[in-house]
């Protein structure tokens, strides 16, 4: 049995294990959004691009919560994992299906690009329905709820969580692959990053010290 089929082994391990038997090109395929398939390692094609902000987006009927920002207004912990959870089971009811009959399209993974922690301080940005508002305090407490809530607390994930997007992001959204967001390191520190690093002690320690951020 290869080393990244190993379950004895721990999720970085079995990760390197599988990263040493892709090409250089491989590993490049599948930094994609839309990776494709490598038989050889058994790896099936998958689409990263799925969203659950408040609810299963874009892949038929799904249950729908309010938005994020209504949903922060409630200011309860509880809901928002409550929420996160309903939006786990369904997301992975729809994988399963889809899976079933071979649809590895958009919108069809277990990978949700939720919440949005971004700190909302401009309506102009035009996405401020998508985050917590602009509490950096609360912005981080919801956010680490709805991730709870997504991945659930079992040996497997229901749901994989991703936290969007980096830090100081809400700029102008029709430049924003451009827009040079410059702040002072008090504004970074006490207002953008407090959210972005809430969920640290939830990362495993060697992927932390490697980044430099435990």
């Amino acid at each position: 049995m290869n080393d990244f089929m190993n379950t004895e082994l721990s999720p970085l391990e079995r990760a390197e294990a599988l990263a040493d038997k892709l090409t250089t090109q491989q590993q490049a395929e599948q930094l994609t959004y839309d990776a494709p398939p490598i038989p050889a390692a058994g790896l099936p094609a998958y689409n990263w691009w799925n969203e659950g902000l408040h609810g299963v987006a874009r892949e038929g009927t799904a249950t729908v919560f309010p938005q994020a920002i209504a949903l922060a207004a409630a200011f309860d912990r509880d809901i928002i994992r409550r929420v996160g959870r309903a939006i786990a089971v369904e997301a992975r009811a729809k994988y399963n299906a889809s899976q079933r009959h071979g649809d590895f399209d958009i919108y069809k993974g277990l990978t949700l690009w939720t919440p949005n922690i971004n700190i909302f301080r401009d309506p102009r940005w035009g996405r401020g329905h998508e985050t917590y508002g602009e509490c950096p305090y609360l912005t981080a407490e919801l956010g680490v709820e709805m991730v709870k809530g997504l991945q659930g607390d079992g040996k497997y994930l229901m749901t994989a969580a991703c936290a969007k997007h980096f830090a100081v992001h809400s700029g102008p959204e029709s430049v924003r692959h451009e827009f040079d967001a410059e702040v002072s390191p008090k504004d970074l520190e006490e207002t953008y990053l407090p959210a972005a690093l809430s969920g640290i002690p939830h990362i495993d320690k060697s992927i932390a010290a490697a980044l430099n951020i435990y």
